[in-house]
């Protein structure tokens, strides 16, 4: 470990990574800020340029725009309780009474510190743990494999999105996606219908662009204004006279509860399909419920902010620990990262940490510096959050589009990929419509062949035997969790059918 950190430290420590780095943040800042937009569609958005980049500096840079996005959802937030991101509703709630009383400046630095305090505790974290879950990875075989990988699909199938039974159609989706191309054991072509481009299978950037970036921006579009713009705006509210700033003797009385809030979203951001939203949920709860009356939780205290920017993220460094272990990606953000790695022939999962270990440790090291830049640059972005804020959508989302078509184009340069990246995006555009989230698709088409990889390589060494699932403790446990995943589900669905069926005759 001291050598990866040794030679890290050289890849860290160039005026390129810090820059990017810096780019990362104002992008996370600008798209948090924007209400309805999210960091993801920053990380989508430049993913194809990072392919002329250094590993290193590209990918840090994606991840520098998640860290910048967790603070800046907090300003319109704080400022107009209108959430940038869906985990700052909870910062909201006490940050904009707040600002009711005049008090915005300190609520927005209280939410800057507990956004750095609680994403750095997850990066510590990230940091100590990584090399000895993948030093376990390694004893992992094709069986023990592919039953994590089932059991990781089938948890983000069952938790993303509005419906389990919708989740799992996604996933099943998503997982028929990853098949076209040629057999990885046979090279026989399947599903590509005589198509050239098809050969190699779907790129993974229009799939990306197409399913989260340009399904996003179509939703944006279409929602009504009442016939009439509305433009964001702060009316008049001047930063600079927020009131006064957060003094240290008030910052030290929250940091228990940032550090408690830090952990739980950690643990949170480590588990597949939860995310961020959920950490700041579960954390805003946990202080609320530990607070006494004299914290006013949900009354405009500054412990709510706290709990909420620090349980939120923290869910940036911790997400990466199963995707960089396991090469398992827990959410939108990290699937976006995995695209990202491998179009760097990076392949995320315990070789990665034993064969490029130098790299590893220099992004992990480099999470932690993108802090300190994070909470220097978070003071200026305070006082300038207005003009973010201002932006006409109706000219910001046709931008969008259009760099992620030269986007796709430039890293590609096929018209064929510009014409898949279209095509997912009015998929991923329907699919919203109609209740279904893109992410369980998205993140089955990129582990669906390490799944087929891992059956079949299992099956081999069984002489065709499916027993060998069961006949090693991991992969049993894994199977075993599935099943349970799977008859949770169905019991799930059956007893909600049972409610509506008995709500309907009493009604009737």
């Amino acid at each position: 470990m001291l050598a990866n950190l040794t030679a890290a430290i050289e890849l860290v420590a160039t005026a390129q990574n810090l820059a990017f780095s810096c780019l990362g943040i104002i992008l996370g800042f600008l798209f948090g800020a924007l209400p309805g937009i999210g960091g993801n569609v920053a990380i989508g958005l430049l993913i194809p340029f990072t392919y002329y980049l250094d590993p290193v500096v590209g990918i840090v840079c994606l991840l520098a725009i998640g860290k910048g996005t967790s603070f800046g959802g907090s300003i319109p937030a704080i400022l107009l309780n209108m959430p940038g991101t869906s985990q700052a509703s909870f910062t909201a709630i006490d940050g904009h009474q707040l600002t009711q009383k005049g008090q915005s400046k300190k609520a927005l630095h209280t939410a800057l510190y507990s956004s750095v305090i609680g994403d750095l505790f997850s990066d510590i974290v990230l940091l100590l743990v990584a090399a000895p879950i993948a030093a376990v990875a390694l004893k992992v075989g094709p069986p023990e494999y592919a039953a994590i990988v089932l059991f990781a699909l089938l948890i983000i199938g069952a938790m993303v999105g509005s419906s389990p039974i919708k989740g799992m159609i996604s996933t099943g989706f998503g997982l028929l996606l990853g098949t076209v191309g040629r057999d990885l054991f046979t090279a026989k072509a399947r599903f590509t219908f005589d198509i050239a481009n098809l050969d190699d299978g779907f790129a993974i950037v229009p799939i990306l662009l197409g399913l989260l970036v340009f399904s996003e921006a179509f939703v944006q579009l279409r929602k009504e204004t009442g016939g009439r713009h509305e433009d964001i705006a702060l009316n008049g509210l001047d930063l600079s006279r927020g009131g006064e700033s957060l003094k240290i003797s008030e910052l030290i009385p929250l940091l228990p509860t940032i550090l408690r809030s830090g952990a739980i979203g950690t643990f949170i951001g480590a588990t597949p399909g939860l995310g961020a939203t959920v950490g700041a949920f579960l954390s805003y709860l946990t202080a609320k419920r530990l607070s006494r009356p004299e914290d006013k939780i949900g009354q405009g205290g500054l412990k709510g902010i706290a709990a909420a920017e620090a349980g939120n993220s923290a869910g940036t460094g911790a997400n990466l620990i199963p995707l960089v272990t396991l090469g398992i990606p827990g959410n939108i953000e990290a699937a976006l990262v995995l695209g990202a790695f491998m179009i760097h022939g990076l392949t995320p999962g315990p070789f990665l940490m034993e064969q490029q270990g130098p790299i590893v440790y220099a992004i992990f090291l480099s999470l932690i510096v993108a802090n300190l830049l994070l909470i220097s640059m978070g003071f200026g972005f305070i006082r300038l959050a207005r003009y973010a804020l201002a932006i006409d959508k109706r000219i910001l989302f046709p931008l969008i589009l259009l760099v992620a078509t030269i986007g796709v184009y430039a890293t590609t340069r096929q018209i064929f990929d510009v014409g898949v990246m279209y095509l997912f995006g009015v998929l991923g555009y329907a699919m919203r419509r109609a209740g279904f989230s893109p992410l369980p698709m998205l993140i089955a088409f990129l582990l669906g062949p390490l799944l087929e990889d891992g059956v079949r390589r299992a099956l081999i060494m069984s002489g065709g035997n499916p027993v060998i699932f069961l006949e090693r403790p991991i992969s049993l446990v894994f199977v075993v969790l599935a099943a349970l995943t799977l008859a949770a589900m169905i019991w799930r669905g059956v007893r909600n059918r049972r409610n509506a069926t008995e709500a309907a005759s009493i009604a009737e």
